[in-house]
């Protein structure tokens, strides 16, 4: 994590496929974009907390979302570029900085599937909590992102992404 003039930076890479280990399951590039592109489009089955969510806008490479959190009420904006990555503007309210989250399907080599999160927002003034908050913030973004590959290879073994 980075924080430069009042911006945190932060970005993790998670492995898709470890090709040393073949008795894992080997996703394609089709069913990781499949299940991030449902992540945008289905927040409630990723996200833990979404009360409630509405499509406000959509075209072929482009969202608009509402999603009602506890306390709190989110718009963003999500464009795709297929198979390939999957960018989040939130727009800035009261209560929440303008944050960015890119999503990017990376194959250093054939099969060997990757996706790095790259998550851009205002940095938050620690409250003097015993954990600053961008830490917290950080520590969630990769316990979220982890378990959207999860759920993703569960879906790929079920059959949905054909």
């Amino acid at each position: 994590m980075r924080t430069t003039g009042g911006q945190m930076t932060f970005e993790h890479i998670v492995q898709i496929n470890d090709l040393t280990k073949p008795e894992l399951p080997v996703l394609t590039r089709f069913q990781v974009w499949e299940g991030l592109v449902l992540r945008a489009r289905r927040p409630d089955k990723f996200l833990v907390g979404v009360d409630d969510y509405e499509i406000l806008d959509q075209g072929p490479a482009y969202l608009k979302r509402s999603l009602q959190l506890p306390g709190l009420h989110v718009v963003d904006e999500v464009t795709f570029w297929h198979e390939a990555r999957i960018e989040y503007r939130t727009q800035p309210t009261a209560n929440l900085p303008a944050a960015t989250l890119v999503m990017d399907i990376e194959e250093p080599e054939p099969a060997s599937l990757f996706v790095r999160f790259r998550y851009e927002t205002a940095s938050i003034e620690n409250r003097g909590d015993s954990m600053p908050y961008d830490q917290y913030l950080e520590q969630a973004y990769v316990a979220t992102d982890i378990e959207t590959i999860q759920i993703i290879r569960q879906l790929a073994e079920t059959g949905v992404f054909r």
